[in-house]
């Protein structure tokens, strides 16, 4: 275990998404199509938040017409139902419009996101060869079962060359051999907070962290975040008018989809 280990992977995962996070503000949000397609979204929401205020309105006096006039006679000032009804059929089309324009701008940011991703995957493959057989860290914890197989000890098993470590060779035995017993001092001169193999930590659960918080933070900071009603990422894209008629045409409900969405 060194602390060099450590700060490479912790520096790779933050440099890594430092110029992603650059790149993609460089050549994505930064670009005139995105500026268009973020300017045509707002126009849209504008325009449909005005017809929905205006429309909102308009039935409050559609009603208040009915309960003052029940015969129903006609003036020139009364608001029909028919009047209603097209504009509602303008707020539908607006509304078509604006979830258009809104996967056009979450399209940009997923494409980005996808860019990125693919990435630290690569990273993670090329940290996880130099890595492998390798501990990284002692833990001041022994993790459960579930965590030892899937992070802390992912990538030890069988590694090539881990029997010519000296340091960790009895620490390794007891990990996966002999799993439960105690790692006495004398035997094994560690931290007084390790006293168990299990507490063996590989590179995976180090990335995991970083991802977590450093990754985290940085995107916080730098990322480009979409503007208010295109921020729900795939959900944005499967609102739009074109996914619902891909989803009919594949015989799959749109509200279904849509209400599954929202208990999630």
């Amino acid at each position: 275990m060194t602390v060099n280990d450590i700060g490479k992977i912790v520096l790779s995962v933050g440099v890594t998404q430092l110029l992603a996070d650059l790149l993609s503000r460089k050549f994505v949000f930064q670009s005139d199509s995105y500026k268009k397609s973020v300017a045509t979204f707002q126009r849209a929401k504008d325009k449909h938040d005005k017809t929905a205020a205006a429309l909102a309105a308009k039935r409050l006096l559609y009603e208040a017409q009915q309960q003052s006039n029940p015969g129903g006679k006609k003036s020139s000032q009364q608001i029909s139902a028919k009047s209603l009804e097209k504009d509602e059929k303008k707020l539908k089309f607006e509304s078509n419009d604006v979830t258009a324009t809104a996967a056009e701008v979450a399209r940009r940011h997923t494409s980005a996101n996808f860019s990125t991703a693919i990435v630290f995957f690569l990273l993670y493959r090329i940290l996880a060869a130099e890595y492998s057989g390798k501990i990284v860290a002692l833990l001041p914890f022994e993790p459960f079962h579930l965590l030892q197989k899937m992070m802390t000890f992912r990538g030890l098993a069988g590694a090539a060359g881990f029997e010519s470590s000296t340091e960790f060779h009895f620490l390794w035995v007891k990990a996966v051999g002999a799993g439960g017993e105690s790692i006495t001092k004398p035997m094994a001169p560690l931290s007084p907070d390790v006293n168990h193999a299990s507490q063996a930590c590989a590179f995976a659960f180090i990335y995991f962290l970083c991802n977590m918080s450093v990754k985290v933070v940085i995107n916080m900071i730098l990322g480009e975040k979409p503007p208010p009603g295109a921020d729900e990422g795939v959900g944005t894209l499967m609102n739009s008018p074109q996914s619902k008629k891909m989803m009919d045409a594949f015989g799959v409900d749109p509200q279904e989809v849509t209400g599954l969405k929202k208990k999630s």
